[in-house]
């Protein structure tokens, strides 16, 4: 029933696509943005709303095609586009056949990303599945929500560079260490806090998702970049590439999940990251073929937002529970980095504060010492932002 209901949602996304490719086209992306707010706000006021009364889980599908809805009312508003009768000669099989190749990436992007839970559900049951769920949500959260606003800037600024192949590297590279820096600072602070704030927010009874959370953590890095890919693959028209680069990526992701299946959720975490880690650089160099950008640019943007959070959290959390521990816990074993030390919730949420600003502290200083670390991770995508919130309709950035 809940497939059935939610069913709607395809036709609510097809009606909304077109208006909102509309509006990025033009860059309007304030409007787009203002509508992203409003929609996930009203349905989760229908949601609480059905859930007071009584609904059960119906809430939580009355989010999503409540949310789905009124994104899909809030473009028809601001668009004026409507559709009208056929006709020819407008390009529109030229179109199709671009957009056949982007939809069947995403199909398999989308099958190979859900393959684990399918084969954790039908060998292990739900228990198991909702464990692995639920961490792999989590992990994902920061990625999901950062890189999908800035895809809708980036990718119609990089398609306007195209013939400027010295504009596009340097923009390219710049966009790559803003989405990197955020993404993976977002993630690698979750992943810090994680033994203490997953038991703090969700209960004891969530504390097994721990170990699970911190396997997942290095796909999760890894694919806070995955969007880079995309942004050469849909800018310099390559989607062709991209489906079949697509497909070899998901056989090989799919084989390492059935290789790791038997061992549990755990198994599966571990085959998923490493499948993950090691089929990303050849994936990158892949779709850097034929463009302005090669694989050094790419691993030169990524490298100090990737290791200076990493670097700093490490240090963050041996000074945090050494010194924590030494206060709170004395004659105690010095904790696992995914065990939460058995404290109080206050004390749970002090850990949780020591360590942040630990980390802080530790990233400021990598940054004041090294230029290049400074310049990666906070000069260049400051600036971009700049340039970013400057660029108006149809105009190209500089």
């Amino acid at each position: 029933p809940i497939n059935l209901a939610m069913s709607v949602l395809f036709v609510i996304t097809g009606l909304t696509l077109q208006h909102r490719a509309l509006l990025q086209r033009r860059m309007e992306f304030g409007k787009i943005n203002a509508i992203a707010a409003i929609a996930p706000i009203t349905g989760a006021i229908v949601a609480i709303t059905i859930a007071i009364l009584g609904g059960g889980y119906w809430a939580l599908v009355a989010v999503l095609t409540v949310s789905h809805l009124t994104t899909c009312l809030g473009m028809w508003i601001v668009c004026r586009w409507r559709p009208g009768l056929p006709r020819r000669g407008t390009g529109v099989r030229q179109m199709l056949a671009f957009g056949s190749h982007v939809t069947g990436f995403q199909f398999i992007n989308f099958f190979s990303r859900n393959a684990d839970n399918v084969m954790l559900g039908y060998m292990w049951g739900k228990i198991p599945l909702g464990i692995y769920t639920r961490a792999y949500s989590m992990m994902m959260l920061p990625a999901g929500k950062l890189t999908t606003p800035l895809d809708q800037v980036l990718v119609p600024t990089l398609s306007r560079l195209v013939e400027s192949p010295d504009k596009y590297r340097a923009f390219y590279r710049s966009a790559l260490a803003l989405v990197a820096g955020m993404c993976t600072f977002s993630t690698v602070a979750l992943i810090l806090i994680s033994p203490e704030l997953i038991p703090l927010v969700l209960g004891e009874k969530w504390k097994d998702i721990v170990p699970l959370f911190l396997a997942l953590s290095p796909a999760v890095l890894v694919t806070c970049t995955n969007s880079a890919s995309s942004w050469l693959y849909l800018s310099f028209g390559h989607v062709h590439r991209q489906s079949f680069a697509g497909a070899v990526n998901a056989a090989y992701m799919v084989t390492a999940m059935a290789i790791g299946l038997p061992y549990g959720p755990m198994g599966m975490a571990i085959a998923v990251s490493i499948s993950r880690v090691t089929a990303k650089l050849p994936y990158v160099a892949y779709s850097c073929r034929g463009t302005a950008v090669s694989l050094r640019d790419y691993l030169e943007a990524v490298f100090w937002p990737t290791w200076v959070p990493v670097i700093s959290a490490v240090g963050a959390f041996l000074i945090a529970v050494a010194s924590i521990k030494s206060r709170l816990l004395p004659g105690q074993p010095f904790p696992r980095f995914w065990e939460s030390l058995p404290i109080s919730p206050e004390q749970a949420l002090l850990v949780i504060c020591v360590k942040l600003a630990i980390w802080v502290i530790l990233i400021g200083a990598i940054i004041m010492i090294v230029p290049s670390a400074r310049a990666a991770v906070f000069t260049e995508p400051r600036e971009l932002l700049q340039r970013v919130l400057k660029t108006k309709n149809n105009q190209s950035v500089e």
